[in-house]
């Protein structure tokens, strides 16, 4: 018995300690590695560098797939949508959030991963009706979250020009 739990540890340690990324040349799948990247990416001394950030957006989601159970998975695969997203790739934002809304959608970044799907139909896709579709959502499940104000006034203005937003703006200060 204890050999074969020592077997399972070591097969385990080997696991967590040496699944490389993919094809990457960059190493290994580990939180170690996650929080080198993140360091690199996120420390004062550096110029944000979009590599990096692809490969670290690549490593939450690897190990998202690998340890769907652990208590980080749903926090990495946020991660990897927020740079997904700050990268301007709509659609796998998209993908990304979706992941955590039906895998985790009990977790409390449940309802921040709705409002950002429907930013990002907004914003990124300009995909009005799918954006009205998710802010009505997250209105409806989440009425008293941080942003839902945010949503109701988005649904208000969604498909104005801008200067139809300064128009209206000017008259309610008039």
């Amino acid at each position: 018995m204890k050999t074969l739990r020592f077997v399972l540890l070591m097969l385990l340690a080997g696991f967590l300690f040496g699944c490389g990324t993919g094809g990457s040349e960059s190493g290994s799948l580990t939180p170690q590695k996650i929080a080198t990247l993140e360091a690199k990416l996120f420390g004062q001394e550096e110029d944000y560098n979009a590599k990096d950030a692809l490969e670290l957006m690549h490593l939450y989601v690897r190990y998202s797939d690998s340890l769907p159970s652990d208590s980080l998975a749903p926090i990495y695969l946020f991660k990897a949508a927020d740079i997904s997203m700050f990268q301007q790739e709509g659609g796998q934002t998209i993908a990304i959030l979706d992941r955590i809304l039906v895998k985790y959608p009990q977790h409390e970044l449940a309802a921040m991963s709705l409002f950002l799907k429907a930013f990002t139909f907004d914003t990124r896709l300009n995909d009005t009706a799918s954006a009205r579709v998710y802010y009505q959502q997250f209105v409806n499940k989440y009425p008293d979250e941080e942003f839902t104000d945010d949503a109701i006034n988005a649904l208000k203005n969604l498909g104005k020009t801008p200067e139809e937003l300064v128009r209206e703006f000017e008259l309610m200060n008039e």
